[in-house]
């Protein structure tokens, strides 16, 4: 009825204005009303069934969005998951093959042999099809349908991640040391040239940079070599006793050094396990290691059987356990990350190249084992070992 007036409207308005009764500047005025008119639309008139976006700060919830985008629809929406159980249908969905479908199998409540046929078709050439469908019982239904496949690709986007903060962080590992050679050697080179204590001063600190470059590319390296083998399952017999005792021996003046002793306690019926020795001593090397750099002076260390109890019966678990400055709760998930390292390790300004425990993970995992951290702030770390017995 509105736009009928307002068209009425400019009517009268241009024939007023062709026998002169009104000057031009009305007939803008009026013309400019009822354009109003026209297009304005109020919210009485909006139909009740369609839901409205506006600029309001009250969020949407799951059920408006799915009203707007797929409730309004034309076309039947039925989801799927990989076990052909319906997990979501739209209201055409409803009106056509009846209510209450989620949660149900297809097949028992669209008994179509050609569309069944497909969705399982659909699951082994992994491509879109689409098909015909017609029915004469009860009514006459003529049904077009489109079948696709929605991937989850989460785990693959977290790997792409995963890569690009790997390259990022790899790159930012090297290029320290490297920015550090290089304003030595122009130092050298230019205001030092002739004083050759501050050149042996100089040289002393460039061996250091070269040696954590030189750090960091064998643990680039051998964390390659390990991902690359770790479908493979050690076979070997391996006296873990006698292993652990000799990286113990390797980091005994490390230890001195900061007046920390190392108990070492592990039952001899549980001495020898089925793996490769070159990598189980890189993991208890590595949690060793780390144990002495993060615990405070006068403190000790333990190696022993963990009071937690194995995955499997025929498995032993060792511990690493220190009173050190511990990992935040928030951070205990991330440390076997690549370079990762938690606020408070930051700050302390230790050297390390970011990989150990990466490492320790990955070559856990290839002697089909599990490798876990129990860690409260400033009270110490437990890194658990668990590995099959010969």
């Amino acid at each position: 009825m509105i736009k009928i007036l307002s068209i009425l409207g400019f009517t009268s308005s241009f024939i007023l204005f062709y026998f002169e009764a009104i000057q031009i500047e009305a007939l803008v005025l009026i013309n400019i009303f009822f354009a109003i008119i026209f297009f304005y639309k109020t919210e009485n008139n909006r139909p009740s069934n369609i839901p409205i976006i506006s600029g309001s700060k009250k969020e949407l919830s799951k059920d408006d969005l799915q009203k707007i985008f797929i409730d309004e629809l034309e076309d039947i929406i039925i989801i799927l998951n990989k076990f052909n159980i319906i997990v979501y249908n739209n209201k055409v969905a409803i009106e056509n093959f009846g209510a209450d479908l989620e949660g149900k199998h297809i097949g028992s409540e669209i008994r179509i042999p050609e569309l069944l046929e497909a969705i399982d078709q659909i699951k082994i050439d992994k491509k879109q099809k689409k098909l015909e469908v017609e029915l004469n019982i009860p009514l006459f239904k003529f049904y077009k349908v489109s079948l696709a496949i929605i991937k989850d690709f989460t785990e693959m986007r977290k790997s792409q991640n995963m890569r690009s903060d790997f390259i990022a962080n790899a790159s930012h590992e090297l290029r320290t040391p490297l920015v550090s050679l290089k304003g030595f050697l122009e130092t050298i080179s230019d205001s030092a040239k002739d004083d050759p204590s501050s050149q042996k001063k100089f040289i002393n600190i460039m061996k250091e940079e070269a040696g954590k470059m030189e750090r960091l590319l064998d643990d680039l390296m051998s964390l390659s070599r390990i991902e690359l083998q770790e479908h493979i399952r050690p076979k070997d017999k391996v006296n873990i006793i006698e292993l652990i005792e000799n990286i113990i021996l390797l980091n005994l003046n490390k230890a001195k050094e900061k007046d920390i002793s190392i108990k070492f306690k592990i039952n001899d019926n549980e001495k020898f396990v089925i793996g490769d020795k070159e990598k189980l001593s890189a993991v208890f090397l590595n949690l060793l290691d780390n144990a002495i750099k993060y615990s405070h002076n006068s403190s000790i260390v333990e190696i022993r059987n963990s009071d937690k109890k194995p995955i499997f019966n025929n498995y032993t678990s060792i511990s690493v356990i220190d009173n050190g400055v511990g990992i935040a709760q928030e951070d205990i998930h991330r440390v076997t990350e690549r370079f990762f390292r938690a606020e408070n390790i930051k700050k302390l300004k230790i050297s390390g190249t970011g990989l150990g425990l990466a490492i320790v993970k990955h070559i856990v995992n290839q002697h089909r084992g599990e490798f876990k951290i129990y860690s409260n702030l400033n009270k110490g770390s437990e890194f658990e070992v668990q590995l099959p017995l010969a």
